[in-house]
């Protein structure tokens, strides 16, 4: 019996020595931590957080309540690399007067010299805060006497007014994390909807205690989770923070006891009447009054409800110019927009709206989440960002937004092919989701025609066409260059050749295709051994590399929209001289009709003929499909490498 309590004395002994030790306190780092030359579990790793531990919690007064977040982290810095983790920023978020604030900046870096433990802390003066943007203020700090080997702890408070919208509890950074614990405290009779997202598994552990902060009872959810990998981002990501581990919280309903109870988003129904009650949506997309007389003489010249939808959108661009904020709400309202000529989303869109409306076509606002911003995971209001316009004439649909330069009717800027967009008709009490129409082909084709002399030297001329996506993609990259710029860059992309007489047409508007002629020399474009020419029969065109380099992923791959290009590439080469070998033709496809590659050479006369198509026939893959696109990358990539050998002809 004595022997069984000392043992189990010693395990006690042993279990609270234990808790002791895993205790992190700030301002306090071990010799083991600033010893540590890499993180075991991904040598990778430039840096890593040690710990995270976040506290958040709602605290009242007597005219106010208010979300508080406490955050301390320790950061490990390995090598040089790692220095940027020493920048710190915060984005407050700020709404008419109201606004986020940071406060009790702690921070220390902390060194090994010798076997001493040297502690450097953060001046106040190298906190900077600036305004950020319309809807957030900054403040910035990077840690002093950062060096390889180097620990940071850094801890903050931050205070929020908007205390119905929890921000996000982040899980996983761009660098792994080896402990982080999270606990968030809600008020008795607040209901949050909560969701995981993210590939990591993890739960929450539930409990109801007393808070003196409130004086009353608050569920408690603690997170802790260990050895989390670092989300390691790759081509084709629509927004990385979609997959990143986290839980988003939503407020669904306030049951305070001798309160009426306030319900909030439960469905997207709800989500749509929320936002159409509003007085943006109920009154003021009827003002009419704001409209000048040249509105009505567009309308009479365009009799055809399609040609005036048409007119009235491109009318509507030239008005008004966006100023680079989101919004699903007017930020100044129809008049004033028109008068200042520049607007948010909402001004833009929704005036659209308005001026379909007068000009009697069925339009309606459709609310979105664009692809900067989070997909929505459950209905919620808060975290819809932006509205576009919706038209329906003679059963077919029309999506339009008008904020961007180079947008047309069904040709929406990348970022709005993110969701379903949330449909709100006042007029005929319609509320609901509704799916945005997929973007048609991007089609780019190339025309080539070269020769190529007995050294290896190259020349040529070139005609391509772009339409549809392909054209705005290449309107967005070439607007407001710098020609001399634009070609150099474009000569160092297309293998170094030298591009001459470049030309470029319909590139400054948004209807219609692109089309650019240049002719192009390249001093060295084969290999000239033992009186063979070695040429790769795609030249410059070539896919130079597979994008795709995880050996896994766990998240979709978005190319914006579906993909058709097409070369076709005639090369002249010197009289005398066959072709010794050639490469095969290939059709390779891709899974459920998902993409097809298509490498077709010939010869005909002293003329290399080759043919090459690439299609990509859904602009969302998901991950199942990663191996199967990864490869078709992969074997088009090598197949693009192979050669065409060219021989003197026997006398």
């Amino acid at each position: 019996m004595t022997k069984n309590l000392i043992l189990v004395f010693t395990f006690s002994l042993v279990f609270i020595q234990k808790s002791i030790t895993q205790e992190v306190k700030f301002g306090k780092v071990s010799q083991e931590e600033l010893n540590e030359k890499f993180y075991e579990k991904d040598s990778s790793a430039n840096a890593a957080i040690l710990y995270r531990n976040q506290k958040t919690y709602f605290s009242s007064t007597v005219s106010s309540v208010e979300l508080v977040t406490e955050i301390h982290e320790r950061i490990k810095v390995y090598n040089k690399e790692g220095f940027d983790k020493a920048t710190v920023t915060f984005n407050l978020f700020k709404s008419r007067g109201t606004k986020n604030k940071v406060s009790k900046i702690k921070a220390y870096t902390f060194n090994l010299e010798g076997s001493k433990i040297k502690k450097t802390e953060l001046d106040k003066d190298q906190i900077f805060k600036s305004e950020y943007s319309y809807n957030y203020n900054q403040v910035k700090f990077t840690m002093p006497n950062v060096k390889e080997g180097s620990v940071l702890d850094i801890s903050y408070k931050i205070t929020s007014p908007f205390y119905f919208n929890i921000e996000e509890f982040r899980f996983q950074y761009d660098i792994p994390i080896k402990k982080i614990e999270a606990e968030l405290r809600t008020p008795d009779g607040y209901n949050f909807n909560t969701k995981n997202k993210g590939h990591i598994s993890f739960y929450p552990e539930r409990s109801r205690k007393r808070d003196v902060r409130m004086n009353m009872t608050v569920d408690v959810l603690n997170y802790t989770l260990e050895d989390v990998p670092a989300l390691k981002d790759e081509s084709y990501v629509n927004n990385i923070n979609n997959y990143r581990a986290g839980v988003l919280f939503e407020l669904t309903s306030i049951l305070v006891p001798g309160q009426r109870t306030r319900y909030y988003s439960t469905s997207w129904k709800d989500v749509a009447q929320t936002i159409g009650s509003s007085d943006d949506y109920r009154n003021e997309l009827d003002k009419t009054r704001s409209f000048d007389d040249s509105l009505d003489i567009i309308i009479a010249e365009h009799p055809d409800a399609k040609n005036k939808m048409k007119a009235i959108f491109k009318y509507l661009k030239e008005q008004i110019s966006w100023n680079g904020i989101d919004g699903k709400y007017f930020q100044k309202g129809i008049k004033k927009a028109l008068n200042e000529k520049k607007g948010n989303a909402g001004d833009i869109n929704l005036t659209l709206v308005a001026m379909l409306r007068y000009a009697g076509i069925d339009a309606n606002p459709v609310v979105i989440s664009t692809k900067e911003n989070l997909v929505p995971y459950f209905p919620t209001v808060d975290r819809l960002n932006y509205v576009i316009a919706y038209v329906v004439l003679n059963d077919q649909e029309y999506f339009l937004d008008a904020t961007d330069e180079f947008s047309d009717i069904n040709l929406l800027p990348i970022k709005d092919y993110n969701w379903q967009g949330v449909l709100i008709d006042n007029n005929n009490m319609v509320w609901r989701k509704v799916g945005i129409k997929n973007p048609d082909p991007g089609i780019t084709q190339y025309m080539v025609n070269a020769t190529i002399n007995e050294e290896g030297g190259l020349e040529g001329s070139v005609m391509s066409r772009y339409t549809n996506h392909s054209a705005y993609s290449f309107r967005k990259g070439f607007k407001d260059q710098d020609l001399d710029n634009y070609l150099s860059t474009k000569e160092e992309q297309l293998n170094d050749i030298e591009i001459s007489n470049y030309k470029v047409n319909n590139a400054d508007t948004y209807e219609g295709y692109v089309s650019e002629t240049y002719e192009f020399y390249k001093e060295s474009s084969a290999d000239i051994l033992d009186g063979k020419i070695y040429i790769e029969p795609n030249l410059f065109l070539k896919t130079f590399e597979n994008p795709f380099k995880l050996e896994q992923r766990e998240f979709p791959v978005d190319f914006g929209y579906p993909v058709k290009e097409k070369q076709i590439i005639n090369i002249n080469f010197p009289e005398g001289y066959v072709a010794e070998s050639i490469p095969e033709s290939l059709i390779l496809k891709l899974p459920e009709d998902l993409g097809e590659f298509l490498f077709s050479p010939k010869i005909v006369g002293n003329n290399i003929n080759l043919t090459v198509s690439v299609e990509l026939n859904k602009s969302m893959m998901g991950p199942e499909t990663y191996p199967y696109l990864k490869e078709f990358f992969n074997q088009m990539v090598n197949k693009q490498k192979e050669q065409i050998v060219l021989v003197k002809a026997e006398p």
